[in-house]
């Protein structure tokens, strides 16, 4: 689990990638830090034998060192501070209440800073390139009884090390950090790449402890994550689903999906995958359109709105991905809505979060497979809009073609004229062919 800490309706699953690393790691001081110490012993057989499972080799040593509580704390703040402003984090979370992804009111940097802290037992820090183990860790975390199921034998401490020398060795053979970087003006894209580097750290640590890689240990693995979601609800009691859910995702989906590459060509396979990762929690949903499909992923251009709006600043961008679409449809319309399906139909979105003093103004543009799903989308998301936001702020949609634009903030008001200039200058790229959106008889402005 790589610890870079930041969290946002952009990059929300930064920080609870480092969550996850410290929850993780819960309990392996009690055999690999004594105090201040680190016992080197243990932890150099655990870097051999890792590296052996892994089929990967360390180009440089990876020191350990011990840090406080506090400490850990402090370096967890600066890293969540590292690309965003506080007033970047407020608007990304008004922004995510607009749109359902968030309740109203959240305090985003605080919630992101509660959910590290109260994790806080290592991590491996991708930027000092060493591996951080954090004084008084007591508690073996949620993958305590994963493990010890799977197992059946205490080697908790070793499997997690095992797992975050793993993210060590992904940094120095296939420049992960860099990798991350690139995309980083792509949330969606972001996800899939670390879920990625999750299932393999996952899949590497439990073999570690296993003692074998096969595909009998990456079954068995997959078949016990059923537990994470209570597991994590207990470790983090009342964390919002949408800082919780790409948490977990990157644990359950990651693994079943580097598992399937595993599967298909060994470690080679996997090693594969960062070389040309996939783009979307929508393939990593659906390994076959990974696996099985050349068809490159689409991409929105959303464009059109500068000059109407030109007294407001961009604050961000985004892309929810389906991930995040299944959220806002299950926190709102109910885990059991028979609406859940249309977030399987997405293939691309992208959002652009303006502000004009403390004003906050979403426009997102969707993409689904088909008209027929984008025009239903519209009517059940407007619905839903509605229900949520009601008369206090204004919100209005349109579909046309395959896609559906949705507006939430005072440019609503101007809908009219808005609405059109957006979609004049926007366009779906697919494959390096730039598609204009035409008109279709389901748009609600014509």
């Amino acid at each position: 689990m790589t610890s870079r800490g930041i969290c946002s309706a952009r990059r929300l699953w930064w920080p609870i990638c480092a969550v996850a690393a410290l929850i993780l790691l819960r309990g392996c001081s009690y055999s690999l830090v004594n105090g201040d110490r680190v016992n080197s012993q243990q932890a150099a057989k655990i870097e051999s034998g890792i590296q052996d499972i892994r089929q990967l080799r360390f180009k440089r040593p990876v020191p350990l060192v011990v840090k406080t509580p506090d400490e850990a704390e402090s370096m967890m703040e600066a890293d969540l501070m590292r690309d965003y402003t506080d007033n970047q984090l407020e608007a990304d979370a008004v922004a995510g209440a607009l749109t359902g992804l968030f309740p109203a009111g959240l305090d985003l940097k605080a919630a992101s800073l509660k959910l590290l802290k109260s994790q806080v037992a290592g991590f491996y820090d991708p930027h000092g390139k060493e591996m951080v183990l954090v004084e008084g860790g007591d508690d073996l975390g949620i993958w305590n009884s994963a493990a010890q199921f799977v197992i059946q034998r205490d080697v908790v401490g070793e499997m997690l090390l095992a797992h975050e020398l793993t993210h060590a060795l992904q940094d120095q053979n296939f420049d992960l950090e860099t990798s991350l970087d690139k995309v980083k003006n792509d949330d969606d894209r972001g996800l899939a790449l670390k879920c990625v580097a999750e299932g393999d750290a996952t899949i590497a640590g439990f073999a570690y402890a296993m003692g074998r890689m096969d595909d009998s240990t990456a079954d068995a693995l997959t078949n016990n994550l059923k537990q994470l979601p209570q597991a994590l609800a207990a470790e983090a009691p009342h964390t919002p689903e949408g800082l919780s859910a790409p948490l977990l995702f990157q644990y359950s989906e990651g693994v079943r999906f580097v598992a399937e590459a595993y599967r298909r060509g060994g470690w080679s396979a996997v090693d594969a995958l960062y070389r040309n990762p996939p783009q979307s929690s929508h393939q990593i949903l659906h390994p076959s359109l990974y696996f099985d499909s050349n068809a490159p992923a689409p991409r929105i251009e959303l464009a059109g709105y500068d000059r109407i709006m030109s007294g407001w600043k961009k604050a961000d961008d985004d892309t929810y991905g389906e991930l995040f679409l299944r959220v806002i449809l299950e926190r709102n319309l109910g885990k059991q809505s028979n609406e859940l399906g249309l977030a399987s139909r997405w293939i691309a979105d992208r959002m652009i979060i303006l502000q004009e003093g403390h004003a906050v103004n979403v426009i997102w543009m969707l993409a689904f497979s088909d008209a027929q799903t984008a025009s239903h989308f519209a009517v059940v998301y407007e619905t839903l809009l509605d229900r949520l936001l009601g008369d206090s702020t204004p919100h209005r949609i349109d579909a046309r073609s395959n896609a559906v634009l949705v507006v939430i903030g005072d440019g609503a008001d101007y809908f009219e004229t808005l609405a059109p200039a957006i979609w004049n200058a926007s366009a779906i790229e697919t494959g390096g062919v730039t598609a204009r959106i035409e008109p279709s008889g389901n748009s609600l402005l014509q």
